[in-house]
């Protein structure tokens, strides 16, 4: 049974104790819909004070102009945030796109996520996230990253009271069905296997290898380079620009990096040194790698990779085929290009593989690499990070 403890003055609300809910409930009049019917906003406390407080806060909002009836949902918000980043220029094309596609996974995938934000409750984030444990785990963290700033705003905004997400415990972040990737990098072998093949000088944009696997810089980042970029007198390459692919494959130069850290200097070495040097000799000034004045697509390297790879004897996939050789049939075996595992990123993994087999610390390869945080090169190469840990520890048995 409910029971009206005090009815306030003409517009003031109600305030009653719910012998159901086992609250202290206060309802006021926030207006009239278009049909002039009333409409009602209930809150809830523990104590009969604590909602007479909530009670006389949404009358100050109400005569301060301010919307209490926000309908907004998660999507709505989390969009308004993308765009406003974009247009202050926080974000770049690349990213405003990668955020586009997080957004609309939620919008697909989780009911909540489209209903107004202050009628979202634990249950409905535990019961319905579920279905993100067939993602990957990287798309499940976009995702919540994104449940999390929406919350995070409609608190700002007084939309809701507080942020599910900041309160331990609280809520259960799923964990993805799938295998964890493991980092697919070139052996030592296979790494001098392919050096070789290059050496060949076959294709004439060999160097774009020979930086890639030297320096463990993003092919979006080298098809970026101008000539000023390479100092070879300091024997250091700025990287300061990427390309973007997006809208349909459409390329876009960035004049700043995928992050901030992105913006760094890489050393030469000296096996990347002496090609460099006579690349360069070539070269006017201006941006090294165009194809008929024109952006080369990141794509098309990793078809590139796989000839090379399938020429050294690299991961080659061989199907079987029968020939006919006059009456007679042979088996033979031939290279499947299409189902080659390789692709292009392994060198970057490959560079940083060897950078830690060799004793580099994590914090230097990280700056390398242009991580933003520790972490992300932590757990980018963890299983690396452990093996090289064994070996080390080893050393230490023989010692004793």
């Amino acid at each position: 049974m409910e029971r009206t403890l005090k009815k306030r003055g003409n517009g003031e609300g109600t305030i009653y104790f719910s012998e159901a809910r086992k609250k202290w409930v206060g309802q006021i009049t926030i207006g009239r819909d278009v049909n002039g019917k009333q409409l009602r906003k209930s809150v809830y406390g523990n104590t009969r004070k604590e909602v007479k407080e909530k009670i006389d806060k949404v009358l100050g909002e109400m005569q301060s102009g301010k919307d209490i009836n926000n309908k907004l949902s998660i999507v709505e918000i989390a969009n308004e945030i993308r765009e406003l980043k974009y247009n202050t220029n926080t974000i770049k094309r690349a990213s405003y796109v990668r955020l586009g596609e997080t957004i609309n996974i939620m919008a697909r995938t989780l009911p909540y996520a489209n209903i107004p934000i202050q009628n979202v409750t634990r249950s409905l984030i535990n019961s319905q996230s579920q279905v993100l444990t067939e993602y990957s785990q990287s798309v499940i963290t976009k995702v919540w990253q994104q449940l999390q700033g929406a919350f995070n705003e409609a608190q700002i905004r007084e939309i809701v009271d507080k942020n599910p997400f900041e309160l331990k415990g609280f809520l259960i972040k799923p964990k993805s069905c799938k295998p964890t990737k493991e980092i697919d990098a070139l052996t030592i072998e296979e790494e001098k296997r392919f050096i070789n093949e290059l050496k060949k000088g076959y294709d004439k944009q060999n160097i774009i290898f020979y930086i890639a696997i030297y320096t463990g810089m993003r092919i979006s980042e080298i098809l970026a380079l101008e000539k000023d970029n390479i100092d070879l007198d300091k024997r250091v390459i700025h990287i300061r620009k990427t390309l973007s692919h997006v809208d349909k494959g459409k390329i876009l130069l960035e004049h700043t990096t995928k992050t901030y850290a992105g913006m760094r200097d890489v050393p030469i070495v000296d096996a990347l040194y002496t090609v460099l040097l006579e690349f360069l000799q070539k070269k006017k000034k201006g941006f090294l790698f165009l194809k008929n004045g024109n952006f080369q697509h990141a794509t098309c390297f990793n078809s590139r990779f796989q000839k090379i790879c399938k020429n050294a004897d690299i991961r080659v996939y061989y199907k079987k085929i029968s020939v006919k050789t006059g009456r007679k049939t042979k088996k033979l075996y031939e290279c499947n290009s299409k189902k080659s595992k390789v692709n292009f990123h392994m060198l970057r993994h490959t560079f940083a593989t060897r950078c830690i087999e060799n004793g580099v610390s994590p914090v230097v390869l990280q700056r390398i690499l242009g991580h933003k945080d520790i972490q992300v090169t932590l757990n980018t190469y963890t299983s690396v990070f452990k093996e090289f840990k064994e070996k080390e520890i080893e050393k230490i048995n023989n010692i004793f």
